[in-house]
């Protein structure tokens, strides 16, 4: 051992035994020192022989011997050390054992703890053999010191194993996201769950495994760090793979991934368990190390510290807004959050990663819930009053029942565009609720205007079926809730069920997708959520049976015909026939049926990722706009140079050329005359 750092010695190599006895040979050392205890000017001073004895002889022996047999080897040259089947394993794992055999190699042992010893070593020899080869008054003490990244310019060594390990990254990172781009073109309906569980946090693995080598195998060396920042920016960006996406699709499932986490109360209620377990733990032990004190972290907290850590790199944070901000608004309106603490702590994160201006219209959306109960809470007390309830009972239907409604109030700005349905039938009670709170509305706040969106609402209808003895009571939304007061008193004329088109026209539902998917919810959901009976018009029971003169002659007595049990069609057609569903039976009270319009479709993707590209020039936009205004006149290069300087986002040269020409046209600038480099604002 020599300054902390392994000396290597080779006693069964022939070459170092030669290396060896011609060094004995030699009279002296270059740079060795005579012993303090020798005269000044004695013979031992100015001739210095070999001998085992001696402490720098032996500091100077391994030196010789790693510069002189090893170095040749620690360049990327065919049957090198860092020759990728060579260092890949080194950074896979620390001892190169074996994994899972679908397992990732450098994902074998994430959860013990990884040493590195071989990528340590590999590091230690490149840094001697870097500082051996540059000035002494230059070299720093110790390879963990932090090294500005201009001094490696000569040490090649640290060069060729920097470059070598980002080469390793970026490959294991380009796995992961090809994983996921696999997996989401062979589901044929965009099923991007899958594509979910797999692609972010195998990122987040793959993150932590590089922050484990830059902080133990190489010393938390600076310019290592810097490699780890750009492996992670081009493999999160789409650089690593050429794709041309700008790291969108990333964004969008990172922002997927934080729903999914903060709607699971399963989840929640695990990492709460662990980490009592593990506080408990800590408790019980009378010293812990600095990697143990870190396990002990809140859960969420350190789930929040991983999620914004992968942020930080990715450069479409506009795409992750987007989509975060629309499912926080699903979360919030359909009371799915888990943790209110837990949604403003990572909103104040983001805040403090992406300024006051990204979080603004999801701060609002927070501030819309509390003005809401504070608005119900005053509505209350007017409902309750006298005049109010003679009022309610003046609009009530005769012989209706009065219902209760609990109201929120959005601001239009804050909030995503969801679809509105003005022909909609409501039934006499929640009319009659309908206009009590628009009449305390405009009482209170004169000059507002309310829109109601109907298909953010939910309902509660409670329904008697034959073979449940207590009635139950469906959760479900307001068009789910139109379409199964349809079957309140009949199934249609002679029984026989309500086609598409006549609950179009009982509850005024313009939307036939819409109205096709509430129809498949109630009728083809899970087991205990069928409430409704789909009798396809192809059926065998719905057929016409043949006539009599179409028979054969040669039958008499025709047996009865054995009629085939065919699958119903996942589909709604126009001649298809629903019926109220008199078997259904449930052991629970409360049943709560999801609508397929609260998963995601991919013309809701696709319409929030072209709202982010429309976004996106109005910022071009401004941006050329305000360089103008400042600079008046510039030439082509440096306005783009100032404009991609100024963008937040990854944007095209070919875009920013678009919207030059399209402001040119608008007369916002123009070019100058005998100079068509050069541009001219327009005041």
């Amino acid at each position: 051992q020599s300054g902390g750092m392994a000396g290597y010695y080779l006693p069964g190599n022939a070459a170092s035994g030669a290396a060896l006895r011609r060094l004995a040979k030699r009279p002296c050392l270059p740079g060795a020192v005579p012993p303090s205890s020798a005269p000044e000017g004695s013979a031992a001073e100015k001739e210095l022989t070999w001998s085992p004895a001696n402490c720098t002889t032996r500091r100077i022996l391994p030196a010789i011997i790693e510069r002189e047999l090893l170095a040749p080897h620690l360049v990327p040259t065919p049957g090198g050390i860092l020759e990728p089947r060579h260092l890949h394993p080194m950074l896979d794992d620390d001892d190169g054992g074996g994994t899972h055999a679908n397992e990732a190699a450098w994902k074998g042992r994430a959860n013990e703890g990884k040493t590195y010893q071989h990528a340590k070593r590999l590091y230690g020899l490149c840094w001697r053999m870097t500082m051996s080869t540059s000035p002494r008054s230059e070299a720093p003490d110790s390879p963990s010191q932090t090294t500005p990244a201009s001094a490696f310019q000569r040490w090649s060594n640290l060069d060729h194993l920097r470059i070598a390990f980002g080469q390793y990254g970026r490959l294991r990172g380009l796995e992961i996201v090809k994983q996921g781009q696999n997996l989401s073109s062979a589901s044929s309906s965009g099923n991007n769950k899958e594509m979910e569980k797999k692609v972010i946090p195998d990122l987040l693995a793959f993150k932590n495994h590089l922050y484990a080598l830059h902080a133990v195998a190489f010393r938390s060396d600076e310019s290592f760090g810097a490699m780890v920042r750009s492996i992670l920016e081009d493999v999160l960006n789409g650089a690593a793979s050429n794709d041309g996406d700008g790291g969108r699709r990333i964004a969008e499932l990172l922002a997927k991934h934080v729903d999914a986490r903060f709607k699971d109360a399963k989840a929640q209620a695990t990492a709460s368990s662990n980490h009592a377990a593990a506080a408990g733990g800590a408790a019980s032990s009378a010293s812990r190390t600095s990697l143990s004190a870190a396990a002990a972290v809140d859960p969420n907290e350190r789930f929040q510290n991983e999620i914004l850590a992968l942020f930080r790199h990715v450069h479409s944070k506009d795409v992750f807004e987007a989509f975060y901000k629309r499912d926080l608004a699903k979360r919030l309106l359909t009371g799915r959050a888990v943790s209110t603490d837990m949604e403003r702590s990572f909103l104040s994160k983001l805040k403090a990663e992406c300024g006051a201006g990204y979080t603004s219209k999801m701060e609002g959306m927070f501030k819309d819930m509390e003005l809401s109960r504070d608005i119900m809470g005053s509505y209350s007390a007017y409902a309750s009053s006298s005049a109010a309830m003679a009022s309610a009972a003046a609009l009530a239907p005769a012989g209706g029942k009065m219902v209760d409604m609990d109201v929120q109030v959005l601001t239009t700005g804050y909030w995503p565009v969801y679809p509105k349905y003005p022909n909609i039938i409501l039934p006499p009670e929640l009319l009659t609720l309908r206009s009590k709170f628009e009449t305390y509305y405009n009482d209170k706040y004169q000059g507002r205007r309310i829109a109601w969106q109907y298909s953010l609402g939910n309902c509660i209808v409670k329904a008697t079926f034959p073979k449940s003895p207590a009635p139950k009571e469906l959760i479900v939304n307001v068009c789910q809730s139109l379409v199964l007061l349809c079957f309140k008193h009949d199934d249609g004329n002679e029984g026989r069920g309500l086609t598409l088109e006549d609950i179009k026209k009982r509850t005024g539902i313009d939307d036939r997708s819409e109205l096709e998917r509430v129809l498949q919810s109630l009728s083809m959901g899970r087991d205990g959520t069928r409430v409704l009976r789909k009798v396809d018009y192809d059926s065998p029971t719905t057929k016409t049976p043949p006539s009599p003169s179409k028979a054969s002659s040669t039958d008499s007595s025709p047996s009865p015909r054995k009629i085939k049990r065919q699958k119903i069609r996942r589909t709604v057609g126009p001649f298809d026939r629903f019926l109220f569903n008199s078997s259904f039976s449930s052991n629970q009270r409360r049943i709560r049926i999801t609508n397929i319009t609260m998963k995601e479709t991919s013309e809701e993707r696709t319409k929030t990722h072209e709202a982010v590209s429309k976004d996106r020039l109005y910022f071009i936009d401004a941006a050329v706009v305000r360089i103008m205004k400042a600079r008046k006149t510039i030439d082509h290069r440096g306005l783009m140079g100032e404009v991609m300087a100024q963008l937040k986002f990854p944007a095209q040269s070919s875009d920013i050329k678009k919207r030059i020409e399209s402001l040119i046209e608008r007369e916002y600038m123009e070019r100058v005359d005998g100079d068509v480099s050069k541009y001219k604002y327009l005041a």
